[in-house]
């Protein structure tokens, strides 16, 4: 708090500190709603690593793979989630996901790719919600880095050609998940 002068009394400081006070944490609370609004709309997100189809992640029923691998040996287009047990975003589509997989496993191959996270914990949770899609771990959650995204969920969208096509930043319900594969697979 400044001092007291002939020109600010007292209580004109007291009240400038309790304003300021206020103010500080709202604007800072604003600050991280817009900042995760702007990230978890949807968008382009620019992949940083162009390696990333061939980065190595372990299923979670064994065995190491890559996206690149998976999407030549199954021949099917590909939608890549990655996701945590602590983002609650993530828990909320995944009931989508998994209707998706149910609707469209035969043309799309669905696959949700654990970041960070406790194996135990992940397991525990898809076995909760009943989830039959392929599932993946990436401990040291490298995929959120090359893919060029800020947080979590990301969703990728890998063509039967093996390309990138398109990488979603932000939830996807089953409507806008459908129209993702429909205009980028």
């Amino acid at each position: 708090m400044l001092p007291a002068t002939p020109g600010r009394p007292l209580e004109t400081l007291h009240h400038a500190a309790t304003v300021g006070a206020v103010v500080r944490p709202v604007a800072l609370i604003l600050g991280m709603l817009l900042c995760t609004a702007l990230t978890s709309c949807g968008s382009v997100v620019d992949v940083a690593d162009a390696d990333v189809l061939d980065r190595p992640f372990q299923l979670v029923d064994g065995g190491t793979t890559t996206l690149a691998d998976l999407q030549v040996d199954d021949d099917r287009a590909l939608v890549v989630n990655l996701w945590a047990t602590w983002c609650a975003p993530c828990l909320a589509e995944m009931p989508d996901l998994e209707a998706f997989h149910r609707q469209r496993g035969d043309d799309i191959l669905i696959l949700g790719l654990n970041i960070s996270d406790s194996p135990t914990r992940a397991a525990d949770l898809t076995d909760e919600l009943d989830i039959t899609y392929l599932l993946g771990r990436n401990p040291e959650g490298a995929f959120v880095e090359a893919l060029g995204a800020v947080g979590l969920p990301v969703t990728a969208f890998i063509d039967r050609q093996g390309r990138l096509a398109y990488v979603h930043q932000g939830p996807l319900d089953l409507k806008r998940l459908a129209d993702l594969v429909a205009e980028h697979l």
